[in-house]
């Protein structure tokens, strides 16, 4: 239990990136501690760990005399209690359950680092899904209450304690999760079939409210502009495109193809998912900011990332930096 909840809860390590500002987190977060090459290294320290600490918890035996020849000081220990293969085989299956489920969320993960930067994120789940939540606290707290009845009643149990409730409660959680994918992809198809504001989509992307499986944010892609709507899978054929909120790209230019040319640019739109830029003429020059739309429509904006370029009037940069969305609106 101590290797599999040490194992599948240190990958979000990666989360204290934040504290050293947007670069470090854009760097961090997502990347190193959620691939599966750290997983496996990380299930294999654990291990080994968990072995140390029996190892040293063990009593010490100290042979008794024999004979004419005192063995007093011959020292040995006993066999692990737990091996070290099944400490390895939980340990890697929590790990590896950990990133998979991330991976089924939509801010992203870096599975094959370092052989590839590309993040995988499904969209289908929520950052915190109160659904899964209830699966797996019900799949605790059943059958302890079923133990303290069956114990009032003197039954004798014939399973291990909590290992149906396991398994029912894992069960949940996957077809929940296959659930939400196939409403995913309908939505998706929806979208793509319909135009918007006269215009054929080029990208669709949906992203799922948390309390409700049937309510999705939707994000379209069209010639002139990024299209907002939200879906209700339970009512799809009264789904009207032309509702849906539009925000215009900008015209281009070359101060905007400047800026997203620069390194902090580059390093933004290699993880943004729907950036969106926008550009500001100042006395001095031009003010760029390049956006991720998804954080709005996945609810996630406590650690919205954006990247701000200042261009003089000759579109040479004069500044570029990383910073928290939160303090442009400041």
């Amino acid at each position: 239990m101590a290797s599999a909840v040490l194992a599948g809860t240190i990958a979000n390590l990666d989360g204290l990136s934040s504290y050293f500002g947007p670069s470090a987190f854009l760097r961090g977060h997502g990347t190193y501690a959620h691939s599966i090459l750290v997983a496996v290294l990380v299930s294999a320290g654990v291990s080994m760990f968990v072995a140390l600490v029996q190892l040293r918890s063990m009593p010490v035996r100290v042979a008794e005399p024999q004979g004419d020849a005192t063995l007093s000081g011959a020292r040995g220990r006993g066999h692990l209690a737990i091996g070290l293969a099944p400490v390895l085989y939980v340990s890697l299956c929590a790990a590896l359950l950990h990133i998979a489920m991330d991976a089924c969320q939509s801010h992203g993960v870096a599975l094959f680092w370092p052989f590839s930067p590309k993040r995988f994120a499904a969209d289908w789940l929520p950052g915190v899904d109160p659904w899964i939540l209830t699966f797996l606290i019900a799949g605790m707290a059943l059958p302890e209450l079923f133990h303290l009845v069956s114990s009032e009643i003197g039954a004798k149990a014939k399973k291990p304690r909590g290992q149906t409730g396991a398994i029912i409660s894992l069960a949940l959680v996957l077809v929940y999760g296959g659930v939400r994918a196939t409403l995913h992809s309908n939505v998706i198809a929806l979208m793509q079939s319909r135009t918007f504001h006269g215009e054929t989509p080029r990208r669709a992307s949906a992203f799922p409210e948390p309390l409700s499986p049937l309510t999705w944010h939707g994000v379209v892609e069209t010639e002139s502009a990024l299209n907002e709507i939200d879906v209700e899978t339970a009512s799809a054929s009264s789904f009207d495109p032309d509702a849906s909120l539009r925000l215009f790209k900008p015209e281009p230019s070359p101060a905007l193809e400047a800026a997203r040319n620069t390194v902090a640019g580059k390093r933004f739109l290699a993880a943004a998912q729907i950036p969106k830029a926008s550009m500001e003429k100042t006395e001095g020059g031009y003010v760029v900011v390049l956006r991720d739309l998804r954080y709005a429509a996945a609810g996630e904006t406590q650690h919205e990332l954006a990247a701000l370029i200042e261009l003089d009037l000759n579109n040479k940069v004069t500044s570029q930096e990383l910073v928290w969305a939160r303090d442009l609106r400041h």
